[in-house]
């Protein structure tokens, strides 16, 4: 619950409920808010009040419906994957095929250069 001060100065406040917890109580300076959390009864009805001066200012009834809401997921034993996708591994798929292309390529050009037409040692029956 949020209770805000619209006016100049600063004032006091008190949050009551029906359900026989204490009330909370708090001041605001002026132009200032505050949230407050309150814990409700489940599958009762409760009355919330925001008192000023002692007098209502605001009032709002509701019921904390947990049987009938959904639970929250449970948490499982089972960690997230949280691996590379698909396309990284075509990505270093393409890369390591393009290394190996150019590595052959390096090999076959390195044995064909320099080659030369003139014979530099002599053949033996020569």
């Amino acid at each position: 619950m949020t209770v805000r001060n619209t006016g100049q100065g600063t004032e006091d406040y008190a949050i009551e409920r029906n359900d026989g917890s204490a009330a909370v109580a708090g001041r605001l300076g002026p132009g200032a808010s505050r949230t407050t959390e309150l814990t409700l009864r489940e599958d009762r009805r409760t009355r919330i009040e925001v008192t000023w001066r002692n007098r209502p200012v605001r009032e709002r009834t509701i019921t904390a419906d947990c049987r009938r809401g959904t639970p929250a997921p449970s948490p499982t034993d089972e960690l997230p994957y949280t691996g590379a996708d698909s396309t990284v591994l075509w990505a270093r798929a393409a890369t390591g095929t393009a290394a190996m292309v150019t590595g052959a390529i390096i090999f076959w050009y390195g044995g064909i250069w320099p080659r030369r037409r003139e014979q530099i040692f002599a053949k033996k029956g020569e």
